[in-house]
């Protein structure tokens, strides 16, 4: 980096810094304050897991949730024809604390047995079943990367290439040289222009940390073989599928009976009074003997210890003082969050069966993927949905649903004549849309985790930090408590 740029990124940071630490949302006048030990900023998985692991230990503690619910990022959509999964839905065999913490609260995990139906392809104009496609003219990708299916080719590409081996090693100054960005990383290796181009379609190859990305793959591949004697994983589309030893109980993934928004909706029931809704938090004034929090609405408290369980873009938003400093502050400004928008619906005729391809697809055209799930028993439809993700999510995201449901519905019909009448699309969901989140999940940019992973979580005068985008070994639901846990404890020690 030039000195001229580097003296550009330093007044930049140092003025985004000062922001911070100014009030950028007026409170209004009113309330005293009330007075807490602890107060947790965030009603999501990570908040909730925080506050009550303090409330266990005898710590008097206060959850402010800006929305009208809690769960942030767990959400069922109750009101909607096949109450869809806005976010989080699955719980891994390892996902200790989820575990454990639906058998506190008496809430049932079932096995997760509706499964994918498979997935055909529309690329460059032309429909190629799965089978069809290591051989097909359309695959233009080198011989070694022929037999990777469109959809996971990038993941595929990544996973040859990963050197991870133990849950923490991204953290590692070992495997710096991977924080590049995945685009890079490809290049690197010899990867042929066809399949950067199709790896490009779900991912942005040019924002997204590769030892990020090892990182979760890692994680996810520890989760499908965890208590198991013999490796029994598949590359799918959205993860990695395992299928049962024999005799075993456990089912590789299992849902919440009721939706996943009964997790957190539990959590919260425990806490009783001490969740606050409808609290959006303007300042965290941490200049005095304690911490002052302010709402829009005038509220007030006074606590000894903050936790910030908030992603780091609403964070952003929020005056905090003293401000942050150095590469924390970079992290706060920084660090980058992928929109994933969901259009759900239902298969009302099974269309493939007159145009003999597989149900589900990819395109490399505006529709991305849509997936069509197989129907439990007493179902008279299959589910389906069409999955935006990167820059695919914040065109869609452009438009009013209505507009973007009928533009869906079009180019579906379009590409696949047999689908027109026979689909019928309920609803439309983007995090990026999402006021108080603003996007389905955090993405390290390229050199980000060799910059700030480890300083950005580092407690702050009296604020700590939880959240997904805090953890350190875990992913999904699982690293959303595992923040909340590690936060908590911060508070314990020094309590």
């Amino acid at each position: 980096m030039s000195v001229k740029r580097r003296q550009v990124l330093k007044g930049a940071l140092s003025l985004s810094a000062l922001s911070l630490s100014y009030p950028l949302l007026k409170p209004a006048a009113g309330f005293a304050a009330e007075k807490t030990t602890a107060v947790v900023i965030g009603g999501g998985l990570s908040g909730l897991n925080c506050a009550l692991l303090l409330s266990d230990f005898g710590i008097d503690v206060i959850l402010l949730e800006g929305s009208d619910r809690v769960g942030g990022r767990a959400h069922t959509a109750d009101g909607v024809e096949t109450r869809p999964e806005y976010g989080a839905s699955e719980v891994g065999r390892s996902y200790a604390r989820a575990i454990d913490l639906c058998s506190r609260l008496d809430i049932r995990l079932l096995p997760d047995i509706r499964s994918l139906l498979p997935m055909s392809n529309y690329v460059e104009g032309t429909w190629v079943r799965s089978g069809d496609w290591a051989d097909s003219p359309v695959n233009r990708m080198a011989d070694n990367e022929r037999e990777l299916p469109p959809l996971m080719v990038g993941m595929g590409l990544l996973s040859r290439l990963n050197p991870l081996i133990n849950l923490d090693d991204w953290l590692s100054p070992e495997f710096a040289a991977y924080d590049i960005s995945m685009r890079e990383l490809f290049l690197n290796n010899g990867v042929s222009e066809a399949a950067l181009r199709l790896a490009g379609v779900p991912l942005d190859l040019r924002v997204t940390s590769s030892l990020g990305m090892m990182q979760e793959r890692t994680r996810t591949l520890f989760d499908a073989n965890f208590g198991r004697t013999q490796t029994q994983a598949a590359d799918t589309p959205f993860g990695l599928a395992a299928t049962r030893e024999e005799g075993e109980e456990t089912f590789p993934v299992r849902t919440i009976e009721g939706g996943t928004s009964r997790l957190p909706e539990a959590m919260a029931a425990a806490l009783g009074d001490r969740v606050r809704l409808g609290k959006v938090v303007a300042e965290i004034d941490m200049s005095g003997s304690d911490a002052e929090i302010r709402c829009l609405d005038g509220s007030r408290y006074s606590a000894d210890f903050v936790v910030s369980a908030m992603p780091f873009t609403t964070l952003r938003n929020i005056s905090v003082s003293p401000g942050f400093s150095g590469r924390q502050a970079e992290a706060v400004l920084t660090l980058g969050y992928r929109g994933t928008t969901r259009a759900w619906g239902v298969v009302e005729e099974p269309y493939w069966e007159d145009d003999g391809l597989e149900p589900s697809f990819f395109t490399d055209e505006t529709i991305q993927t849509l997936v069509v799930l197989d129907k439990l028993p007493g179902e008279d439809t299959h589910r389906c949905s069409v999955i935006f993700t990167g820059p695919s999510a914040a065109r869609i995201d452009q438009m009013p649903d209505d507009q973007a449901l009928a533009l869906i519905e079009s180019e579906i019909a379009r590409i696949r004549p047999s689908t027109k009448g026979r689909m019928r699309f309920v609803d439309l969901y983007g995090w990026r849309k999402n006021p108080l989140i603003q996007g389905c999940r955090h993405l390290f940019g390229p050199g980000q985790i060799s910059r700030f992973a480890r300083e950005m979580i580092v407690p702050h005068h009296r604020l700590h930090f939880a959240g997904e985008h805090t953890r350190r070994m875990d992913f999904g639901m699982e690293a959303a408590l595992e923040s909340g846990e590690r936060a908590a404890f911060e508070i314990l020690q020094r309590a």
